[in-house]
């Protein structure tokens, strides 16, 4: 007799530990890569669906990136630590301090820009790139700055495809959260089928999934459930939710 049962199969989930990215240390800025990016190449790790680039970046005071430029990217960036300062082409100039992201739609036609610590304390942050699922897109600059009890003990939204309330429209489908918890906080997020979600730990020690992360590391789910977090400490987190078929314009 034989088992006419539907079979199911689970993905384990993709784990990448804070010491096994990437680095680039320019002597003044020091990057760790979960993807393949710039001079680092690791053919296993090259993005995770639309999300192309997860750089934890640090800049020492009163330096920074000089203008240089993007093309067909959707950039987000977080600030964990002092202030990051962006100038463009276009005419924005912005502080981002800690808890603020910004997203900038490059476009089709690009677009040039700045990155610097302004101050004489260090800066810290993370930085996302999308491949956009369209290539029609034009220059956008966006920023939000939300209170510390709106991002306490929940995953506040940052980013939607939408624009949905009060995020951010990036040109893919992606969604950006972040949040600050405590030991005694215990949230969730739903994956349905077609969808993944980043876990990536900027600070303390979470558990997800059946897996325990630590500041630095990051985790990708891709099986429709439900991701219960627990907390070891205080900790910030960031989530990214996206769809893993959307066509890409770039490798």
């Amino acid at each position: 007799m034989t088992d006419s049962s539907p079979q199911t199969t689970e993905s384990a989930p993709r784990i990448r530990r804070s010491d096994e990215r990437g680095v680039q240390d320019l002597g003044w800025s020091v990057n760790r890569m979960t993807f393949s990016f710039a001079d680092y190449y690791d053919p296993d790790w090259m993005r995770f669906g639309p999300l192309r680039v997860l750089i934890e970046s640090r800049i020492d005071p009163n330096e920074g990136f000089s203008e240089h430029p993007h093309r067909h990217a959707e950039i987000v960036s977080y600030v964990t630590e002092g202030t990051l300062r962006h100038r463009d082409g276009n005419g924005h100039e912005a502080d981002i301090g800690p808890g603020e992201m910004q997203l900038i739609s490059a476009g089709r036609r690009g677009m040039v820009h700045q990155e610097t610590n302004p101050r004489t304390e260090p800066e810290a942050h993370y930085q996302m790139w999308f491949i956009p699922d369209r290539d029609d897109t034009s220059f956008a600059y966006h920023e939000r700055k939300p209170s510390v009890e709106a991002r306490r003990g929940q995953f506040h939204t940052y980013v939607s495809p939408d624009g949905r309330g009060d995020t951010m429209p990036v040109h893919t489908d992606a969604f950006v959260y972040a949040g600050l918890f405590a030991p005694d906080d215990r949230p969730s997020h739903a994956l349905p089928p077609g969808r993944g979600a980043w876990v990536q730990v900027v600070d303390g020690t979470v558990s997800v999934g059946g897996v325990t992360l630590r500041t630095g590391d990051g985790a990708g789910f891709t099986d429709p459930t439900e991701l219960y977090f627990a907390f070891v400490d205080e900790s910030e987190v960031l989530l990214i939710d996206v769809r893993m078929d959307v066509p890409r314009i770039w490798g």
